[in-house]
């Protein structure tokens, strides 16, 4: 009896050996490859994203944008932007209205060990002095199902459709009513102008992805037409 015992105590012990030296330096170089791989990724997403960057600024230049500089006099929001440490990029051009575009990036990392993850944001916002008379207020997007439940929230346009997919809210909510023609929300509502908001007296549009050659003109010519609808002398009735 003890001598079985011992037999299979032996080959119990030998199991965990079944790796060979050939195997073990199998494992390593598939370690090594991956490692390699990701290195290459990585240097193949800088070279890219210089590359991105050098055609946006040479688009930008040739369309009429400049650098926005420290000494450049700007409005309080567009200076706010301008001065945060996630600011990749800050542009001006003149236009029938002077504009400014601010590009942030930032990193933000979750959870811990191996649930820890790394996610990074965009926010690119154009931005254009109204004048004085217009009051803050946001008119933004809402969701299908919050549109489906509640048709409306907060003070409404009477139009039923807008509603459903925009919610004004903020101090010059009343003042947005009625300054939401019957055009401004049907561009609104095919997606031709984006959703906006007002902040001392500057029209802003916003986005949650970075600028482009193909986006940087034709997101400020559809800020410049909710301009032009929100300043029209027959805007607000």
């Amino acid at each position: 009896m003890f001598a079985g015992s011992s037999a299979s105590h032996r080959l119990a012990l030998a199991a965990p050996s079944s790796l060979g030296p050939g195997d073990l330096a199998g494992s390593n170089g598939l370690f090594i490859a991956f490692a390699v791989l990701a290195v290459v990724v990585i240097v193949w997403s800088g070279v890219r994203d210089r590359r991105r960057m050098r055609e946006l600024r040479a688009h930008a230049a040739a369309c009429g944008w400049w650098p926005l500089t420290a000494d450049q006099p700007v409005p309080g929001p567009v200076a706010s932007a301008a001065r945060s440490r996630r600011t990749k990029l800050a542009f001006a051009a003149e236009r029938e209205y002077p504009l400014w575009l601010v590009w942030h990036r930032w990193t933000e990392t979750t959870g811990t060990g191996e649930n820890r993850s790394t996610k990074t944001h965009d926010l690119t916002r154009y931005f254009l002095p109204l004048g004085p008379g217009f009051q803050d207020v946001e008119v933004v997007g809402r969701t299908a199902l919050g549109g489906f439940f509640m048709p409306v929230r907060g003070v409404g346009t009477g139009d039923p459709a807008f509603d459903k997919k925009f919610l004004v809210r903020g101090l010059g909510e009343q003042q947005a009513v009625r300054l939401l023609s019957p055009e401004l929300r049907a561009a609104m509502l095919a997606g031709d102008v984006p959703a906006w908001q007002v902040s001392a007296r500057v029209l802003i549009s916003s986005y949650s992805t970075p600028p482009s050659v193909e986006t940087l003109e034709p997101r400020a010519d559809a800020l410049i037409a909710v301009a032009r609808m929100l300043t029209a002398p027959t805007a607000g009735g």
